[in-house]
């Protein structure tokens, strides 16, 4: 069964009418925006609720995906639908600095007509100034014709952490329930994370996805060779943080929070979760 991501991560606040993304035919081939939202914010404050709504127009298919992110933009996730944001709904997350993305030829994401989106926002703050932008997603659109496997995203880490002052490694290890094939990996905690390291287990064999130091203002998707996951095969997400406070801090989507989480995109679309 597909574990339910914390509704905590995507906690609703306030939305738009739901207006229409144009029809791709009116669009040419390439980059295009898919969904942004202009925002404000006061000096050193953050908001971790902030959705935007859209509605597809017209089929789309995408061939890649990349974050409108301006300065203040913590993180972005975006999922099918207004309400039920789990695992197999989000379409895609990205955090400071995260690059584009494109699919192996062949691959892409099918966005239907009539589905609707939802973007959500963590704006942060740090500066003594107001600060605005406007984020969002674009992605970069393809035949369909071309699109012989449709993507979407595997989340494996843990819902919960506890983390004392000084040094703690958490691991977290996901079992696939159904064949899917990995191709991008997204390493993701948040400023107290050092060190993250991801293994698959195929078959009984382990091997090393990504194994380098963290840094917080470098969040990219990461390419991999293609690896086929069978039922009962594991994806293992090892995160180390140093605490340089006095508390415990726990999961959370705020900055002052933490997570360990190895997104990685799949296909086929819908193949099963945690």
């Amino acid at each position: 069964m597909q574990r339910a991501l914390p509704a905590l991560l995507f906690v609703i606040a306030c939305g738009s009418s739901g207006e229409a993304v144009p029809t791709p035919d009116a669009q040419p081939s390439g980059w295009q925006p898919l969904i942004t939202k202009a925002w404000q914010l006061d000096p050193a404050s953050e908001t971790t609720s902030d959705l935007q709504l859209v509605t597809i127009e017209s089929e789309i298919f995408a061939g890649g995906i990349r974050p409108i992110a301006p300065i203040g933009t913590h993180h972005t996730v975006l999922a099918k639908g207004a309400g039920d944001f789990s695992g197999v709904n989000i379409v895609y997350a990205s955090g400071v600095g995260t690059n584009e993305l494109m699919f192996p030829p062949g691959v892409g994401m099918r966005l239907d007509a009539g589905m609707l989106l939802g973007l959500q926002l963590h704006i942060f703050n740090t500066s003594e100034q107001p600060l605005t932008g406007t984020s969002g997603v674009e992605i970069f659109h393809v035949d369909p014709s071309a699109v012989t496997e449709q993507v979407d995203l595997l989340l494996a880490g843990p819902s919960e952490l506890s983390l004392p002052p000084g040094e703690k490694t958490v691991s977290h290890t996901c079992t696939v329930t159904e064949r899917q094939t990995l191709f991008a990996l997204f390493p993701h905690m948040h400023q107290l994370g050092t060190h993250f390291k991801t293994t698959v287990t195929v078959g009984g064999e382990t091997r090393v996805l990504h194994d380098a130091p963290y840094d917080f203002s470098e969040q990219a998707f990461l390419p991999v060779e293609p690896i086929v996951l069978e039922p009962g095969d594991q994806v293992t997400s090892e995160c180390t943080f140093f605490n340089t406070t006095a508390d415990t801090v726990e999961w959370g989507e705020s900055s002052t929070t933490e997570m360990c989480f190895s997104i990685l995109y799949r296909f086929p679309a819908g193949g099963g979760g945690c």
